[in-house]
């Protein structure tokens, strides 16, 4: 790949015309798209891009439980830290389809483009209900994002592109995964390793 500026990947896996995903290099305004599949998602990454990401966030639940309801610890531990409900922070077992096998089926084809890449699990409405008073203004202005985003999964795809920024530059070294309940796949050894969960401190 040829040299240039360091950029991040985010992605808000969904179905047809629900896949948000984002490309965020600096304080450029991101570019964004809303697509059909990871497929499609990687190839709008492929025709923007030619260069290795620096890193990659996925809207997503990436490791899963074979616990009640599929429940992991991360889950639980947003529920109770920052009081968000069951509809905000969910259950692998009550969410689509489309965001557990797109986000990791997106993951599997954006590491064949781009062997190596790291990747987080971000979680953008929690993020902005938890931190953020729900505000994209506040969050933009926090985190240095120049956008006013089309749709909610292009809204998204940008926080979790900036969360993987956040993750992979050392600014968040709170990483969720690794506390995790008996029946919890490792994410750093199973069949999608490594994969992160990398949250704010406050």
């Amino acid at each position: 790949m040829s040299p240039g500026p360091t950029f991040w990947i985010g992605a808000d896996p969904g179905g047809r015309g629900n896949f948000g995903i984002a490309i965020l290099i600096g304080d450029e305004e991101p570019q964004t798209a809303s697509v059909d599949c990871a497929d499609e998602a990687l190839d709008f990454v492929r025709a923007h891009v030619h260069r290795t990401p620096v890193g990659v966030g996925v809207d997503a639940p990436l490791w899963w439980s074979s616990g009640p309801s599929g429940d992991r610890h991360a889950d639980q531990w947003l529920r109770h830290t920052y009081g968000l409900g069951g509809g905000q922070v969910q259950a692998a077992n009550s969410l689509r389809g489309a965001a557990l096998i797109q986000g990791a089926m997106f993951v599997q084809r954006i590491r064949e483009a781009y062997p190596g890449v790291q990747v987080t699990e971000s979680h953008p409405t929690a993020l902005l209900n938890a931190l953020m008073g729900n505000d994209w203004a506040t969050f933009s202005a926090r985190f240095h994002v120049n956008a006013m985003p089309r749709n909610q999964h292009e809204r998204d795809a940008i926080i979790a592109a900036v969360a993987a920024r956040e993750a992979f530059t050392g600014n968040w070294t709170h990483d969720l995964g690794k506390t995790r309940l008996a029946g919890e796949q490792d994410p750093g050894q199973y069949w999608l390793a490594p994969v992160y969960y990398y949250w704010p401190e406050s």
